[in-house]
């Protein structure tokens, strides 16, 4: 199990705010304004803290395995065969490794929509403040985008944390909407 999804350092880098990627897909990167990443930057400070206490009040890297179900919208933690933690979740997007591309949830035909409703909530605010990166369906990135995502939605649902579920060709990005310790 990968135990690295939980202390994630988001680099924002302002000399390379204004890059933008091209490829032979034609899809780019679109552009990040001085105002979203100032806005960026607020979310990934809330990220930061909802991880911090995600980790002191509940050890989420100390469970011996998880399983996440598309169809509940729940994320399990488990020592043994013994739950642990039950956690209620949204999707945010995906970063595909093959393609080096994001997609938002909102986006994702293959995502029911009991856990992509919140994504929709970050169209909204992209459309309303015209932030391109919030509301073009699918782009150019890596890894550190999809978190960069991630803390974006956390912050604009109050989220109480966020989960990078690890996979051979796409990694997906969840936030916590409700965390419920079992005691067992």
């Amino acid at each position: 199990m990968d135990r690295t999804f939980l202390f994630v350092t988001i680099t924002l880098i302002s000399g390379c705010t204004h890059l933008q990627t091209v490829t032979e897909q034609g899809l780019s990167k679109p552009e990040a304004t001085d105002e979203f990443v100032d806005f960026l930057t607020d979310a990934h400070n809330y990220l930061v803290e909802q991880q911090d206490i995600c980790q002191k009040d509940y050890g989420l890297s100390t469970y011996e395995r998880w399983f996440y179900d598309q169809e509940t919208g729940l994320i399990e933690f488990f020592n043994g065969d013994t739950l642990k933690l039950r956690i209620t979740y949204q999707e945010v997007g995906t970063v595909s490794k093959i393609s080096n591309t994001w997609l938002w949830a909102w986006a994702n035909p293959n995502l029911t929509d009991n856990i992509a409703v919140d994504s929709e909530v970050v169209r909204e605010f992209g459309d309303s403040n015209n932030f391109e990166r919030l509301t073009k369906r699918k782009w150019m990135a890596d890894e550190v985008d999809g978190w960069e995502m991630t803390a974006v939605m956390a912050f604009l649902t109050n989220a109480k944390g966020a989960y990078r579920v690890p996979g051979d060709n796409v990694y997906s990005f969840l936030v916590f909407t409700d965390i419920e310790r079992i005691n067992q």
